[in-house]
């Protein structure tokens, strides 16, 4: 029986059983010893909700987007047809209007199980992914279930123009989720042993979608297109993230796809593999290593220690298929 996948009608393949990264072996070190404080930007976070939503990134969305400049936490994945998404996360209430929102993701239950029960804001989703979904430790606030939490700014060929806020979200379900947990990323000064960028980086995802950056030591972040075009929001807003992980991660063939036939690919961030930090115009290339669904994920030194990134700004995370390749210096 046809099934909807994401946001459109589509069908059922058959799958193999999803694969994790590597076994994690016992790490030589431990992470970095440090007092630890749950934060996800290296500030106290409060006592505050956190909110993940989900962003479109196609090409019609992006001179529409909005929002998600200053989240502290931003996750890039594929989707189907080689394209990507975002999913921002915010702490508390006091976000902007984010968007356009799109549909959520088999690998977002997986992705965002090491936050915990956190209110998730997204429009449309596969039916069997919904339930999925609503079975999961995340807290669903869809725009089909809670319409007053969205706003509609017109709509283009494949998609509503939905936006939303952290505030709106959290006001749909006041008195559930939680605040800020442990999820690995570790704040502090740079470490010696970085190799100096001088250029140009750019991250593929796929023979369809790119990422380029470049340092921008005044605003000590990096500049950030997509496919070539400058991140510069609807408001004018330029996004340059302090740090941007790349984290590579199995990326196969899901159970869904679209109405052009275009298969729904799974993610998967459990277990060990390679992952490239960079902060403050330094190149760090290590390790990733999350344990188990509900551990934190830390980006590691050879010798086992966390890498530390650069506290109070924001965090830019790509996660790359195995197969995906860095260029530049």
């Amino acid at each position: 029986m046809g099934v909807l996948a994401a946001c459109s009608g589509g069908g059922k393949h058959a799958a193999p059983p999803p694969p994790t990264l590597s076994p994690s072996p016992t790490p030589s070190a431990s992470p970095s010893a440090q007092p630890l404080v749950a934060t996800l930007n290296g500030l106290p976070p409060g006592n505050r909700q956190v909110v993940v939503i989900k962003v479109d990134n196609s090409p019609t969305a992006r001179p529409l987007q909005t929002g998600f400049a200053h989240a502290p936490v931003v996750y890039q994945e594929v989707i189907e047809g080689e394209a990507t998404r975002f999913a921002a996360v915010f702490v508390g209430p006091g976000s902007p209007e984010v968007g356009p929102i799109r549909s959520a993701r088999d690998t977002d239950i997986e992705l965002f199980a090491e936050y915990g029960p956190v209110v998730f804001g997204f429009s449309g989703a596969n039916g069997h992914v919904l339930a999925h979904v609503d079975a999961s430790p995340l807290i669903p606030v869809p725009q089909e279930r809670y319409a007053a939490a969205y706003t509609l700014r017109g709509r283009r060929a494949e998609a509503f123009n939905f936006y939303t806020s952290s505030g709106r979200l959290i006001q749909a379900e006041p008195r559930r989720g939680v605040g800020v947990r442990d999820v690995g990323l570790r704040f502090g000064p740079a470490a010696p042993g970085g190799t100096t960028v001088k250029g140009t980086i750019t991250v593929m995802f796929n023979n369809a979608s790119y990422v380029t950056f470049t340092y921008d030591a005044a605003r000590h972040g990096w500049r950030l297109t997509q496919n070539g075009r400058s991140m510069a929001l609807a408001d004018g807003t330029q996004v340059v993230p302090q740090n941007i992980v790349v984290q590579f991660v199995p990326v196969v063939r899901g159970r869904y796809h679209d109405v052009l036939g275009n298969n729904s690919p799974d993610t998967h961030s459990i277990g060990t593999g390679r992952a490239v930090v960079f902060r403050d115009g330094q190149r760090y290339d290590g390790t990733l290593r999350r344990p188990t669904r509900s551990a934190g994920t830390h980006f590691l030194t050879a010798a086992g220690t966390d890498i530390q990134l650069r506290a109070n700004g924001q965090t830019w995370i790509l996660l790359v298929p195995t197969g995906g390749r860095i260029t530049g210096s």
